[in-house]
């Protein structure tokens, strides 16, 4: 009889744990002491638990037990864990550690508390039930891979306090709305972002400096980007491969634009560099089909290697006269290209630069270039007319113009056949007209005169207080002097080329 009674019993609070196993309700747990979570959860219900609020002051031990009831044991082996809501706000954890929540593919949502400064290692690695997270502003650093493979998560807040984000920390995930303003992030490591196809709304904050390499590559949905004033680079493949990206604002502050940092976005149909630019990367636009005006604007410099490779759209270009050199392939490939102007600041144009511009028909070569590269325009077919107002022609070998000597009339500066005539690349031109020179050394001379007395160039008439920039024949910069008197005298090597500029002017003198 008595052992039938305890038979009772036991079936009965069997029957009590089993009904009640099938419908837990939100539990709300404070561990007073870190470590003790294990012995405030009954084992019999820990499986069953699908939301948790955890207050108080949480450890390893305890996050590993949580980890188990969200679906995952520390090797990483399924548990029968539902844990599928969890709210850490009220809690006590300075670190959520690497691999954490890794392959706790239930989880469906986390509330982070305040007292995180860490994100580790893979820590929500995989985790693809994820929709959203807010990083807090007590986070400091989230970690390499710590919520790639979230193929669920379309909604990402990053705190203003954020100073390092990892190597494709969030790479996999589906981001469609991400709200990125840290105050402080000094490194943002490759690939951070990258192939976020469903990216259509990015909020950049005004504290971030810069755009780091592979930020955004390969964000297929993002239409629209507005650069904010904070940031000063925008660094290699930053925008690479965003096919859906129509719209680009880039603010004053950005100063470099990086190797292939818009490469392959090919829905941008027109581009402005801002002033502050200084600085356009190699291959920086290189296959924007779609691109059919650019304006770059006058604090350039330099245009990289194929900064415009392949822009088969591209009709119109505008370069600054601060411009003094041109990549090998700057716009190789334009076939939209009719006709083209070099600024008088240009002193070398590279190779290849527009190498099968099918459709350039005539071009204007100002006196300050001094060297133009192999296959420069090669397979430029319907180039009908070169206006050359160098006084000394350019560097130039016979594969400068591919074969271009029968078809295309050569315009240069009256009295000056004889020298390219006898000049390597230019004499073979069948049909060399010469015309009223427009050539810099001629026409900007008024006030300034530069010329060459022994072992330096003399430059008189300057204004006190200008700069005098000498450059090589290869167009890099020698030096720089600054007016301080009438009459300046600068000693350089013999027996070679310069170009001189001040206050606007070019000159070119042969020592």
């Amino acid at each position: 009889m008595k052992s039938i009674k305890y038979f009772l019993v036991a079936f009965f609070s069997l029957l009590c744990i089993c009904s009640y196993a099938q419908d837990v309700p939100p539990v709300t747990i404070n561990v007073a002491t870190a470590g003790t979570l294990p012995s405030l959860i009954a084992s019999t219900i820990k499986y069953q638990i699908t939301n948790l609020t955890v207050t108080g002051n949480l450890n390893g031990t305890d996050m590993l037990y949580i980890r188990e009831m969200a679906g995952r044991d520390v090797n990483g082996k399924a548990t029968a864990g539902k844990l599928s809501a969890l709210d850490l706000s009220g809690a006590n954890l300075n670190n959520i550690g690497g691999s954490a929540f890794s392959g706790c593919t239930g989880l469906t949502s986390i509330t982070i508390p305040n007292s995180v400064r860490f994100i580790g290692d893979y820590a929500f690695f995989g985790c693809t039930g994820l929709t959203l997270i807010t990083i807090p502003n007590s986070v400091t650093s989230i970690e390499y891979f710590a919520f790639s493979g979230c193929t669920g998560l379309t909604s990402v807040t990053i705190g203003n306090s954020v100073t390092f984000i990892g190597y494709c920390a969030f790479q996999g995930c589906s981001i469609s709305l991400l709200n990125f303003n840290p105050t402080n992030c000094t490194s943002i490591e490759t690939n951070a972002f990258t192939f976020q196809s469903s990216l259509n709304t990015l909020n950049i904050g005004d504290n971030v400096t810069t755009l780091p390499n592979s930020l955004f590559s390969g964000c297929t949905g993002l239409t629209s980007v507005t650069i904010p004033n904070s940031v000063t680079s925008i660094e290699y493949y930053a925008f690479s491969d965003c096919t859906g990206l129509t719209s680009v604002t880039i603010s004053d502050s950005v100063t470099s634009i990086d190797d292939f940092a818009f490469s392959g976005c090919t829905g941008l149909t027109s581009m402005t560099i801002p002033n502050s630019v200084t600085f356009i990367g190699n291959f920086a636009f290189s296959g924007c089909i779609g691109l059919t005006s650019v304006t770059i604007g006058n604090s350039v410099t330099s245009i990289g290697d194929g900064t415009f490779y392949g822009c088969t759209g591209l009709t119109s270009i505008t370069i600054p006269d601060s411009v003094i050199y041109t990549g090998s392939y700057t716009f190789s490939g334009c076939t939209g290209l009719t006709s083209i102007t070099i600024p008088n600041s240009v002193t070398y144009i590279g190779d290849g630069a527009f190498q099968g511009c099918t459709g350039l028909t005539s071009i204007t070569i100002p006196d300050s270039v001094i060297s133009i590269g192999n296959y420069t325009f090669f397979g430029c077919n319907a180039l009908a007319e070169i206006h050359c107002k160098a006084l000394i022609p350019p560097n130039a070998n016979n594969s400068t113009f591919d074969g271009r000597y029968t078809t295309c009339k050569l315009y240069i500066p009256k009295e000056t056949y004889a020298d390219y005539w006898s000049a390597l690349g230019w004499g073979d031109f069948t049909n060399i007209i010469e015309e009223e020179s427009t050539a810099i050394s001629q026409i900007e001379a008024s006030n300034i005169k530069v010329y060459t007395d022994q072992d330096a160039i003399i430059v008189t008439g300057a204004n006190l207080g200008d700069n005098i920039s000498v450059y090589t024949e290869s167009g890099a910069l020698l030096q720089t002097t600054k007016v301080t008197d009438y009459t300046i005298r600068i000693t350089v090597p013999v027996d070679k080329i310069y170009l001189i500029k001040t206050t606007g002017k070019t000159f070119k003198v042969a020592l």
